[in-house]
């Protein structure tokens, strides 16, 4: 597979993908959304252009265990936002998206949130890659015990349930959905395969040859992961 449609690069790279973004606002006010106590970066990491760090969570709770140095801003990422309307040159995820339930309402919060010229930028998983369609529709307790089998560095405690509401890797179903809330300059950047297969040998080597073989015809509908970024 070629190496910049993989996964792992897409793991690996969003930090780098984020700064650049971030570098091209003078004085930039940034912000995380769904955080809590650990912010995805330092402050150091970040480009000297920031002006401030902020870090959104639903509950106060979590906010208040934050290291010094970050702002906070508390509150539901599909409720209401309007207290801090066209505040942040550039708002940002990762792996958030997925536990949204109503990923429209996330999407028009951002929008709500973000000055004019600022950049929403969000690292998903996508439909339809087959862990996260078996995510979506078993049980909780049954997705529990098989990401704890099968793919144990990805199992967490307590999991969050996982909606994917927007959660898509066709550019242009997201671009047209982004587009009617009021984006402008949608990007969607498909990643394919992922790590969920690793206990099981033979699964795993169907699953590297379709996944190239994906990567290589563009099926963005089976890609397993994607940058969003889209333009107010």
């Amino acid at each position: 597979m070629d190496s910049e449609k993989s996964w792992e690069t897409g793991m690996l790279g969003y930090g780098d993908a984020l700064k650049a973004i971030v570098a091209a606002h003078p004085d930039a006010k940034i912000l995380e959304l769904g955080a809590g106590r650990r912010p995805s970066f330092t402050l150091e990491e970040m480009p000297s252009t920031v002006k401030s760090y902020t870090v959104n969570d639903i509950s106060a709770d979590e906010l208040a265990l934050l290291p010094d140095g970050y702002d906070q801003a508390c509150f539901d990422v599909s409720g209401d936002a309007s207290n801090f309307s066209d505040r942040y040159d550039v708002v940002f995820s990762r792996f958030l998206a997925e536990h949204v339930a109503d990923g429209e309402a996330m999407h028009r919060n951002v929008f709500q949130v973000l000055r004019d010229g600022g950049t929403a930028f969000h690292l998903i998983p996508t439909l339809y890659a087959m862990p996260f369609v078996i995510n979506k529709f078993l049980p909780e307790r049954l997705t529990s015990w098989v990401l704890a089998k099968f793919a144990p560095r990805r199992a967490i405690n307590p999991k969050f349930p996982a909606y994917y509401s927007m959660c898509y890797g066709n550019p242009d179903k997201m671009a047209r959905k982004l587009v009617a809330i009021g984006y402008s300059k949608v990007e969607v950047r498909n990643f394919y395969g992922h790590f969920y297969y690793e206990k099981i040998p033979v699964l795993r080597s169907v699953h590297r040859w379709f996944s190239d073989l994906a990567a290589r015809n563009e099926w963005t509908r089976l890609s397993s992961y994607a940058y969003i970024k889209a333009d107010k």
